[in-house]
């Protein structure tokens, strides 16, 4: 279950990854390297978000993931499907001034 979330996410990275890089609306299939090299330009922290794996998990284990993450990324863009647990966030605002009853200070 872990290892699924862990893809997601990665999943949902690569996808904006790519809407960045290609802003059309016509999605090419990737490769498994690619997915990989993506791994691989996270940034290696310790900390972890809601699924509890950090980077450097990732990282250790980009050669074994890699090529399971590329399918199902491919097969998402192809059907169209994404997973409701893909579409979960965790939104933090952030305190910008001193007045923290200020709305418009975050």
């Amino acid at each position: 279950m872990m290892i699924m979330t862990v893809l997601i996410i990665i999943l949902i990275l690569w996808n904006e990854l790519l809407i960045i890089l290609a802003p059309s609306t016509e999605r090419k299939c990737t490769t498994s390297k690619e997915t990989e090299q993506i791994i691989k330009s996270l940034k290696t922290k310790n900390s972890y978000g809601y699924d509890e794996i950090s980077t450097n998990i990732l990282k250790t284990s980009s050669p074994f993931i890699s090529s399971p993450l590329n399918y199902i990324r491919n097969k998402m863009l192809f059907w169209g499907v994404f997973p409701d647990r893909s579409k979960y966030a965790v939104i933090k605002p952030l305190h910008k001034n001193v007045d923290r009853c200020e709305v418009s200070n975050y």
